[in-house]
């Protein structure tokens, strides 16, 4: 099947990405292996302190449905349940679970997403232990409860949103503790660290106190608030956070029975007495990592930068990589909120229809300025540190442009 352009992936860059690209008169085929579009769009449910009073309930399954019309109404060729198993020349995909077999285009964009980080712990196996983007998908696309007592371990932004996200649909999040401190969960163990993270959710945090605590991170207060939420009455709607608590080890038979919750210091080291709570399910969250490996498969050069979540595409600053005809949107480039990743799926076509001789309905100009909007507005910072990584991928890539033209 020819196209011109293809693009793998159907979360929110990808599919906000096709929508633009026919709407340039291009030919457009979405190919994700998952059984329906919208990505990590499908579970995300909450309210947004930043939108207008009107917008801000914002609802990842009903913003997809409307992505998708679009899409359809656009001419887009969809292929769910399809995984794209190779990548090569300028371009031919090949195709396994559909009745194509071969895509051959003219473009290609991935917008791939991004993957859960492991935390291993001892218990992690035991049927009940999930992942926080599993809970979240259970919890708000499927409307099944991951059990009825919940331990949410990690305290990060996502996590804390996915605990809100529980309760709400009626389930008990008896707290959202650190995980203990190890090779793996490294600065994730850390009070300090995670007060810090704090800050990235300080605005959609119902409680006072704690988006106080969230905002004097970074200042000379952190160590001293380090000590003060050593005390247990910090909630977020309700649910404890234990910023001075490790979950150490999940316990169980044949399935979660109970954690064991233990008192840490400063620097997350164990100190005091450890304590059981009985549970019948625990979510782990340790965060997300760009999917890059069709990436790598194409031939793109691939950068580490632990700011942007770890190896991405060495990209422009219009999305752009060091192969021809060879685009990137969404959390591939770094770890960032949906918001973005629609913002940067519109640069990307604005990028791709210009490539192929193509005008898309908005300039290159105004697509950056929605990308900036996009990182402004959002309620939700994944990574503390993107700006620098952001800074970072702009030195490189003109590294290796002035590397190119020297070499020529």
């Amino acid at each position: 099947m020819k196209v011109d352009v293809a693009v793998i992936g159907s979360g929110p860059a990808g599919l906000t990405a096709s929508i633009e690209l026919a709407r340039a008169g291009l030919s457009v085929a979405v190919v994700d292996e998952y059984y329906r579009p919208g990505g990590r769009l499908l579970g995300q449910l909450y309210d947004d302190p930043k939108a207008p009073v009107n917008e801000r309930r914002w609802d990842g399954k009903k913003l997809t449905q409307e992505l998708l019309g679009q899409a359809e109404k656009a001419g887009v060729r969809l292929f769910c349940g399809v995984t794209a198993w190779s990548v090569s020349g300028c371009w031919q995909i090949e195709l396994s679970g559909a009745e194509v077999k071969t895509l051959q285009a003219r473009a290609l964009l991935l917008a791939t997403g991004a993957a859960e980080k492991a935390l291993p712990m001892p218990g992690w196996t035991l049927p009940g232990v999930v992942s926080v983007g599993a809970a979240q998908t259970f919890t708000n696309v499927h409307q099944v409860a991951i059990g009825q007592r919940v331990m949410v371990v990690g305290v990060d932004p996502l996590a804390i949103s996915v605990a809100m996200e529980m309760k709400h649909a009626g389930i008990e999040v008896v707290g959202i503790a650190l995980p203990q401190a190890s090779a793996w969960s490294k600065e994730e163990a850390s009070p300090i660290q995670a007060l810090k993270r704090l800050a990235d959710v300080a605005d959609l945090a119902p409680n006072p106190f704690l988006r106080q605590m969230g905002r004097m991170m970074g200042t000379r207060f952190s160590r001293l608030a380090a000590h003060i939420l050593r005390f247990p009455f910090v909630q977020v709607d309700g649910v404890p956070l234990y910023l001075r608590k490790a979950v150490t080890a999940i316990e169980g038979k044949t399935g979660v029975e109970a954690v064991t919750l233990q008192s840490v210091s400063v620097h997350g080291l164990p100190i005091g007495r450890a304590e059981r709570i009985e549970v019948d399910a625990v979510c782990l969250s340790a965060g997300l990592y760009p999917l890059s490996e069709l990436a790598q498969v194409a031939g793109c050069m691939l950068v580490d930068i632990p700011e942007l979540g770890g190896l991405v595409p060495l990209h422009s600053q219009d999305l752009r990589t060091n192969v021809e005809g060879l685009f990137v949107a969404g959390n591939i480039t770094g770890i960032e909120g949906a918001k973005v990743a629609m913002a940067q799926g519109r640069l990307a076509a604005v990028s791709i229809a210009g490539s192929l001789g193509r005008k898309a309905s908005l300039s290159l100009q105004e697509a950056h300025a929605g990308v900036k909007l996009a990182r402004a507005e959002s309620p939700l910072r994944f990574l503390p540190n993107i700006a620098e990584g952001r800074v970072k991928m702009e030195q490189l890539w003109q590294q290796f442009h002035e590397q190119k033209e020297g070499a020529i």
